[in-house]
Formats: C-alpha cells, structure tokens, sequence
C-alpha cells in the first residue's frame, strides 16, 4: 500500500489533446485511440490531468489510417485486408511515432463494419503496449 501512494507522488501528470483536423471522421477511432494512449500513460504510472497548469501536454495525431485489400474470393471481390494505424505523440517537440498493422477479413457483406473495427482495436491495443514499454523507461 505504501509503494502505490509512493508511485502516485512521484508520477507525471499529462493532458492528452487531439491535433484538430488530425484524425478521420470516425468518432468511434477518434474516441478509442486518446483512450487508449490515456490508458497506456495510466499504466505507465503516471496521471492524467487537464486541469492542472502543470501537467505535460501531449498532442495527439493519427497519421495514418488506411486499408488496402489483399485477397479476393473467386468472385473478384475483395474479402481480405490489411489495416494500416500510425499515431504520433508530441511533447515538447519530441515526437514518438507508433505503426501497426492488422489483418482482417470480410468473408460475406453480412459482417458490416465489424471485423474492420476489431483489427483496428487489435492494432491500437499492440500501440499502447508501445506506449506503455516506453513512457516506463522515462
């Protein structure tokens, strides 16, 4: 117990903002990439707080969101695809810039925008472990 109020004293605060006009139109990916790097700067034992005057600012960029198909059914129609993610983070004018990739299939158009959101999530996910491993070394 006494170890966790220790780390709580000595942990950073930052604001996390979106660049304007940085991300796509999708609230759901706009809203799930800050929350995620939001998370990944909570494990990393540190807070987040935009209220205070104090804390660090973090903008935060998509600068990459793109799917290109990669497979066809015997049809011609386009049921495999890779999910391209690049986010960058600046603070203080040092940038750190995250990429990953994620496959993802749409087999029938029944799916919707499903299988696409969950590559999307998978990529974001393996960022944030990113994120985490190097705001720990810090």
């Amino acid at each position: 117990m006494l170890f966790s109020l220790m780390a709580l004293s000595y942990a950073q605060e930052f604001c996390v903002k979106e660049k304007e006009g940085a991300f796509v139109d999708d609230p759901y990916i706009k809203a799930y990439t800050i929350r995620a790097v939001q998370d990944a700067l909570i494990e990393a034992n540190n807070r987040i707080d935009c209220a205070d005057k104090s804390s660090k600012t973090i903008i935060l960029k998509i600068t990459n969101f793109s799917s290109m198909p990669i497979g066809y059914s015997i049809y011609q129609r386009a049921n495999n695809y890779i999910l391209n993610i690049g986010i960058e983070l600046d603070m203080d004018g040092q940038k750190h810039v995250y990429t990953q990739s994620s496959y993802y299939a749409l087999p029938s158009g029944s799916e919707g925008d499903i299988p696409k959101r969950q590559a999307f999530e998978d990529a974001i996910n393996r960022i944030k472990d990113n994120i985490v491993s190097d705001f720990i070394k810090k």
